[in-house]
């Protein structure tokens, strides 16, 4: 008897917690990594300092890398050429992991 009184005892207050879940005002991710036209630090304060960087045609490409060798995330950032403004920003690799950062053109893939 005393069992089933504190397990409805735990119900009540779980039911109670989730209630007041709705107000939490968490960025979604559609929100959290639309980088495009923002400026690189936008993406550094998200991600930390790229992994890698290079040159193509006068446009930098910021990498970071998610993940392990087996199960990798490649995120990547193509800055305009004119300047220090995300031009493009996408994911590629293992969708379990580049599933947080995904941008929002980007469809979340099948698993």
């Amino acid at each position: 008897m005393a069992v089933q009184r504190n397990f409805a005892i735990f119900v009540a207050l779980a039911l109670t917690g989730c209630g007041a879940m709705p107000s939490l005002s968490l960025p979604d991710v559609k929100a959290r990594n639309d980088f495009k036209g923002k400026p690189l630090s936008a993406v550094t304060a998200q991600l930390g300092n790229p992994d890698g960087q290079q040159t193509v045609n006068r446009q930098k490409i910021y990498t970071w890398r998610r993940g392990q060798a087996t199960q990798e995330c490649l995120i990547s950032a193509v800055m305009a050429p004119a300047g220090d403004v995300v031009e493009d920003y996408g994911t590629s690799g293992d969708a379990a992991i580049c599933s947080p950062y995904l941008a929002p053109s980007q469809p979340v893939p099948a698993q």
